[in-house]
Parts: C-alpha cells; sequence; structure tokens
C-alpha cells in the first residue's frame, strides 16, 4: 500500500467510468498514465497512442485497463500500465485474424455467452443475436488468446454460412465444455449450481432442458447472477413459494463477488418453461410480515406472465377424485 500512500492529499473523485476507484486510487492512477503513456492526460477513458513500428492501436482504452488494475495488488499497477499499450496491440492484431479466418478454422473455438439486453442501449440486435428472455440475450464468440470476436452477420457473410449454421457449431462446442452440477442443498428437488469453465457458464441456460434431465411438468427456477454462473431449481410442489426467495438471494451472493465484477449479470428471479425464460417475482413472506406486508409500499405479491399463473395454480390446487 505504500504506493497509496505517498499519492497527493485532497484528491479529486473518480469519474464513473472508473468508479470502483477511491479517490488515492485515482489519482495514482492518473500519476502512472501521465509517467508512462500520456504525459498531459486529463482523465478521459481514452486515449490517443502513436500507431509506431505498425501498430494497430491508434487510440487506448482506459476503461479495461482501469479494470484490471482494480483486481491486482498496488505493487503491480506499474508493469502493469507499461505493458498495456503491446498488450492492446497483440490483441487487435489476433482480432484481425479472427476476421480472417476461415470458417473451417474458426468453429472448433466458437461458444455462446449471455449477456445482459440492456447493454445494447438504443442499438439494433444483430440477426445473430438470440433473445433468452427476461432481459438476457445471447452472442457468439470466436475464443482468442488474448480476447473474444463476438460473431455478426456480417462475420458470416465473409465465412459464406449461415447464422444457424454458426449457432449449431457454437452448441455443439458448448456440450463439449466441463459442465458439472453440484447440488447445494440436498432433498427431492436440490439447489443446483452449475460448474463450468469461466465466462461462457451462464451460456448453458441455452440447455436447460438437457441439464435438467429429468421431467419438469412446472417449470424450473432460475438465477443467472454471474457470465460464470448458473443456478437452478426444479419445481415440484408448494416449496417453490420458499425456494424462490432463496434462489434469489444465493444468486444475489454470487452476483456481488468483489472479484471480476464486470461479469455480473441480472439479479432476477426467472422461470424456465418449454425452453422459454421469463422474469417472476416470488416475494420473501417470512421477511414480508416483519415488514409490514399488504401495505401501500410494500405490495408483497407474486408476479409472472399468464403461462406462470397458471402453472402456479395448477401446481397449489388440490387434486380432485373422480
Amino acid at each position: 500500500m505504500a504506493l497509496f500512500r505517498r499519492s497527493r492529499p485532497n484528491h479529486s473523485s473518480p469519474p464513473g467510468w472508473c468508479s470502483w476507484f477511491g479517490a488515492e486510487e485515482w489519482a495514482v492512477f492518473q500519476e502512472l498514465v501521465r509517467a508512462c503513456l500520456a504525459p498531459d492526460y486529463a482523465g478521459a477513458p481514452r486515449i490517443a497512442w502513436p500507431a509506431a513500428g505498425g501498430s494497430p492501436v491508434p487510440e487506448l482504452d482506459l476503461v479495461q485497463l482501469a479494470l484490471w488494475l482494480r483486481n491486482e495488488p498496488p505493487e503491480q499497477w506499474r508493469t502493469t500500465v507499461e505493458q498495456y499499450p503491446q498488450w492492446c496491440a497483440e490483441a487487435e492484431r489476433e482480432a484481425q485474424e479472427q476476421r480472417a479466418m476461415p470458417y473451417a478454422s474458426a468453429r472448433g473455438a466458437l461458444l455462446p455467452v449471455v449477456r445482459l439486453a440492456e447493454g445494447y442501449g438504443n442499438h439494433r440486435l444483430d440477426a445473430m443475436t438470440r433473445v433468452v428472455g427476461g432481459g438476457l440475450v445471447a452472442e457468439v464468440q470466436l475464443k482468442g488468446e488474448y480476447g473474444d470476436l463476438t460473431i455478426d452477420t456480417e462475420q458470416t457473410r465473409r465465412w459464406d454460412v449461415s447464422p444457424a449454421e454458426v449457432w449449431s457449431a457454437a452448441m455443439a462446442n458448448l456440450r463439449r465444455e466441463p459442465c458439472d452440477i453440484h447440488e447445494a442443498v440436498a432433498g427431492d428437488s436440490p439447489l443446483c449450481v452449475v460448474l463450468g469453465t469461466g465466462e461462457h457458464t451462464a451460456a448453458q441456460v441455452l440447455r436447460l432442458d438437457e441439464l435438467i434431465g429429468r421431467p419438469a411438468p412446472y417449470g424450473v427456477l432460475v438465477v443467472v447472477p454471474r457470465t460464470d454462473g448458473l443456478v437452478f431449481w426444479i419445481i415440484n410442489g408448494p416449496d417453490l413459494l420458499t425456494a424462490g426467495p432463496y434462489l434469489q438471494k444465493y444468486g444475489g451472493k454470487l452476483r456481488d463477488l468483489p472479484e471480476a465484477s464486470e461479469r455480473r449479470l441480472s439479479e432476477e428471479l426467472f422461470w424456465w418453461s418449454d425452453g422459454v425464460l421469463e422474469t417472476v417475482v416470488i416475494p420473501d413472506w417470512k421477511a414480508a410480515i416483519a415488514d409490514g406486508m399488504g401495505s401501500a409500499e410494500r405490495p408483497h405479491t407474486i408476479k409472472g406472465s399468464q403461462r406462470f399463473s397458471d402453472m402456479f395454480f395448477r401446481l397449489m390446487s388440490p387434486p380432485h377424485d373422480g
């Protein structure tokens, strides 16, 4: 921590694009950027970079650099800042090679990844982007050593293959990825944590019917807290009322883990049935009663689509004789 103690007092607050820094960390970050990259640095998220020696990088994205430093000890910051331009140049060269790679060479490195739809802003989703449901979308990426290239329809045209063929290859590769299901809570319908490899684990939600491996006539409750996390619970009775809030809290703990917070996805509770994923609300009844359930400020009601309501009443209705 000596690096931080040497920084000047009365530091300004960091800007929104690196708000995870404290004031002292932000000051140190600026000092290192000025010392190693841009003497006149004034706090912008990107800086111009001379394309010397045939470098393909015209400017440096400091948001990515700041994300890296957040997860590193302070004594390593200077080395990372010094090496960052070379890393960016190598990553851009790799991206150019990925775009020029023939499909026969690329298909074995294609994998789907799940993202938040809101991250696209007002931009129209590409035809290669699939809507998963519940505010989630899925893309196909070409895995690389330095980064992953998102495959769009322009890339499929370069390859002269259909989007459906690319997706088929990506899903076949996903099935070959290591994927274990750990039962975190035992019972007739356990809480199932999907353990995979890195940020493509959440994409296993695209093949949830295969992961379940048994009939699920009432569907499945699901949380997708991180790109590297997926948890589900098969609905088998009224325990839905307690399992839903528990599952959402469990997912919230995973989502809020401090490391690699850029992998965070949704804090919502989802219901999956017949291949459709949708958002539902199942209140924590114990907490609701303690907090004044039923007041105008705390309505505490179950919310879902008409499909979910029909399932819920089927589940809760006693069987009729005869």
